[in-house]
């Protein structure tokens, strides 16, 4: 499986449950999703540097979300400035 195949795969599972969740949460989510337990933090951080999902930490946790709405104000967002360049 392909690295953006996991993304997509991972972010997909943010968006359909519209949880906050913690890593032990997202590796047994990940896994059914059949994305190797191995690379789900590897996913996870690429995921968050491209800013598609947000990470907070909360006393000794860390916790993690997206909703769809973000990443559909982030292409709104992204098209603005394209057509402002064109």
């Amino acid at each position: 499986m392909s690295a953006n195949l996991k993304k997509e795969k991972m972010l997909s599972i943010f968006h359909e449950k519209k949880e906050i969740f913690n890593l032990k949460e997202i590796e047994k989510f990940s896994v059914k999703a059949g994305i190797v337990l191995q690379s789900v933090k590897d996913i996870l951080m690429d995921l968050i540097s491209d800013n598609l999902v947000d990470s907070d930490k909360i006393g000794a946790a860390n916790f993690y979300w997206s909703l769809p709405s973000k990443t559909y104000q982030t292409l709104i967002t992204k098209n603005k400035e394209l057509e402002m360049k064109i």
